[in-house]
């Protein structure tokens, strides 16, 4: 079977991404540094799910993102505090994409994560559903809107004026 243009741009723009390492399973954090995205816990997070697995080799956590922001945090700095171990595993790019850029960007990952501590609505997340990306989301604000909650014999949740939000 032959790959089309696309797939070999996918292929091609995910070795330069990763630097020719192995892949397994990339997440995607694509926001600021800034506080309140929490993105000091999402590298705690990753270290603790790296270290649940036991093999870390092409699991990786790819962040869109300035590693250090005076807004935020130095997660350079985070890195080499709480997972030195995995300091491989964590990819920085801050690279300026256009909208292929993105999408080859979201397309290149399994998940997009994003845990912010208050949310609007969640870029992010809405862009990787767009490309078929599974996503991990914390429930508050904007955020919740993007996952399905269902009830107890597990229908959808149907928001009305009694109950409008899961938060």
């Amino acid at each position: 079977v032959s790959q089309s243009r696309y797939e070999k741009e996918l292929i091609d723009f995910k070795n330069k991404l990763l630097k020719n390492k192995p892949s397994k399973y990339n997440i995607l954090y694509n926001n600021r540094n800034i506080r309140r995205k929490m993105t000091s816990d999402i590298v705690l997070g990753f270290k603790l799910f790296l270290d649940k697995l036991k093999e870390s080799e092409g699991i990786n956590l790819i962040m869109h993102t300035q590693p250090v922001d005076e807004n935020g945090t130095d997660l350079l700095a985070v890195i080499n505090a709480i997972c030195p171990e995995y300091k491989d595993n964590i990819i920085f790019t801050n690279t300026k994409f256009d909208a292929r850029g993105m999408n080859l960007l979201y397309n290149s990952c399994d998940t997009v994560i994003n845990v912010a501590s208050n949310e609007g609505w969640g870029l992010s997340s809405t862009e990787a559903l767009m490309t078929g990306t599974t996503i991990i989301n914390n429930v508050t604000g904007g955020l919740q809107d993007q996952l399905r909650f269902e009830d107890e014999n597990g229908n959808w949740i149907e928001f009305n004026d009694k109950f409008a939000s899961n938060h």
